[in-house]
């Protein structure tokens, strides 16, 4: 599970750079790994999820885990088949690099 955060082409804002930085070296040892498997059939998705409420994103954000979870997994599933890294949101949208 990546995050918009580790997104470096969209990181306009700054602050969170622990957690930005985590999530973009989460992303780039993705896409390393990748890189080594390029002949691989499978589908390889980080998933970007949102802003949700958990013991991380505090009670302030706008989605809860209920509303979430279907979405991530039917996004996951429309996954399957699909060889190759994606970086993607929880609507299957490309999320930059």
């Amino acid at each position: 599970m990546s995050s918009g955060q580790g997104s470096i082409a969209n990181n306009t804002s700054g602050g969170f750079e622990v957690y930005r930085a985590s999530k973009a070296a989460l992303n780039q040892l993705m896409r390393s790994y990748a890189a080594r498997q390029a002949g691989d059939p499978r589908a390889m998705v980080l998933m970007a999820p949102g802003w949700i409420r958990t013991g991380l994103g505090g009670p302030g954000a706008p989605f809860s885990m209920e509303e979430t979870i279907p979405t991530l997994v039917d996004t996951l599933i429309a996954q399957q088949g699909r060889p190759g890294l994606r970086f993607i949101d929880r609507f299957g949208d490309t999320v930059s690099w």
